[in-house]
């Protein structure tokens, strides 16, 4: 149960080993599960008033606290689906930034080593992430590295033209998951930290905010044709995130204000992100693990989800 070990560095046979047990899970159906859930819960008009399985054992166990404000009402469902699509669309573009460190890591070795390991050992910050990967992407031929990691083909394998645009599409997502887990001018980053310390993040499903490129009448006065026309464009239109949050200062300078920010939160599109992400995530992990077993995918591999030509 607890084997002694050979010394500070992990063997080629551990290495294995390890790689053979993690390279066998299906993290795509984690992220397919989650998107699932979410946008299923969300179009559900009422609860069923027939009670699961899991429900049942639920209010057994908490007895009569199992009851207040249940069930939630759908209004309460989509502003919680407006912020968990936020937090999974961060998680995700994490997931897949990570992956892709731990494997030009791995990639960079002579020896023998374990992507399981890499990824553990990735670092702890974002911002110190983002800077290896751009580091890392200005010193390879990136796309043939990329595709290298995403098609589950043989080293020097020629592509045809769909499979290269699917590269390149996966490269301007990279570049997306970059963006939000990053803090620019906008930032995302933020928006996923203040979910998930403490919920300081608020719902706000009562605003509307329309910029009108016509200016108003002397008296003050807006036309209707100015909100509703060509000329007007709808910058939040459905719930918004609101969030306070505090830019990152550069070294030896002042310390920024805080920022109050409104982040428009479309859960479809937001978890149609989510998806692409995860599925850019998916090519590279069961490529790895075709890698890891000589260009060979054993059966109880997770299948290669595909790479999308768009959007």
């Amino acid at each position: 149960m607890y084997p002694l070990p050979n010394g500070p560095d992990l063997t080629p046979e551990e290495c294995r080993a390890l790689d053979d047990t993690y390279l066998s899970s299906d993290p795509t159906s984690y992220f397919r599960s989650k998107v699932d859930s979410l946008l299923d819960w969300i179009d559900q008009p009422e609860l069923s008033a027939s009670r699961s399985d899991y429900r049942r054992r639920f209010a057994e166990i908490l007895g009569p606290a199992a009851e207040p404000r249940y069930p939630t009402s759908q209004e309460q469902r989509k502003r919680q689906v407006a912020i968990d699509a936020i937090q999974l669309r961060h998680h995700t573009a994490e997931a897949l930034l990570r992956l892709i460190h731990a494997r030009l890591a791995c990639r960079a070795r002579t020896d023998t080593s374990s992507l399981w390991m890499a990824l553990i050992r990735t670092p702890t910050t974002l911002h110190a992430l983002v800077e290896d990967l751009m580091d890392s992407f200005k010193a390879l031929d990136l796309l043939p590295v990329l595709a290298g990691l995403m098609i589950p083909l043989p080293h020097g394998s020629k592509l045809d033209r769909d499979s290269i645009e699917a590269v390149l599409n996966a490269y301007r997502w990279i570049k997306r998951a970059i963006d939000l887990v990053s803090s620019g001018q906008l930032d995302l980053n933020a928006a996923n930290n203040k979910i998930k310390h403490g919920v300081t993040a608020r719902p706000e499903d009562k605003m509307r905010v329309t910029l009108m490129t016509q200016p108003p009448n002397p008296d003050g006065s807006v036309r209707l044709s100015a909100l509703t026309g060509d000329t007007s464009f709808e910058l939040i239109d459905t719930i918004a995130l609101e969030y306070i949050s505090r830019p990152p200062k550069a070294p030896g300078s002042e310390p920024f204000g805080y920022e109050r920010t409104l982040l428009r939160a479309d859960a479809p599109a937001v978890l149609a992100e989510a998806w692409i992400l995860a599925l850019i995530h998916g090519a590279i992990f069961h490529t790895a693990a075709y890698r890891h077993h000589g260009d060979e995918t054993p059966s109880r591999v997770a299948p290669h989800p595909g790479l999308p030509l768009g959007p």
